[in-house]
């Protein structure tokens, strides 16, 4: 029978040293889980690239299952402004953005403003880059969700 108690006190004197070990590697596993949670990318998340040959024909493509045409009013070059105009019918919200990869030209972003039914427009102006690329991003976000069309200006 000693045998016996003496294991039951040296279990209930571990118990605590083992629960207090489970609840470390719980919380450790909980902070694994939140870090991979943020870092993962979501559906929601991922960016569409969308290939338009000439932005000054109409470019169709779809945001979340529904069809949008975007063209603008004149070729794109730097220092010369155009129309960017944009059709998507259930928008509530659109802005335009533009850069060249792995270079800062500081800071283009476009709010759309309606004009008329699923007609959206922004006037804008891409400045000159002074190494002579023409190679840019343009980032649409409608709604929440990006669409990325890369252009030459």
């Amino acid at each position: 029978m000693k045998f016996g108690a003496g294991l039951v006190s040296m279990f209930s004197r571990n118990r605590r040293y083992l629960l207090g070990y489970a609840a470390l590697i719980g919380l450790i596993l909980a902070l694994i889980a939140t870090e991979l949670y943020h870092v993962l990318p979501h559906d929601e998340d991922i960016t569409q690239t969308v290939s338009c040959p000439d932005l000054t024909r109409m470019c169709r493509f779809e945001v979340a299952g529904k069809p949008v045409e975007l063209r603008f009013s004149a070729p794109p070059s730097g220092l010369h402004p155009f129309i960017l105009q944009l059709h998507a019918a259930d928008a509530h919200e659109i802005h335009a953005s533009f850069i060249m990869r792995s270079m800062d030209m500081g800071f283009n972003r476009y709010h759309l403003l309606p004009s008329g039914t699923g007609n959206w427009q922004a006037r804008v102006l891409l400045p000159v880059c002074v190494t002579g690329r023409r190679d840019w991003v343009l980032t649409l976000t409608i709604d929440g969700k990006q669409v990325e069309i890369p252009f030459q200006g």
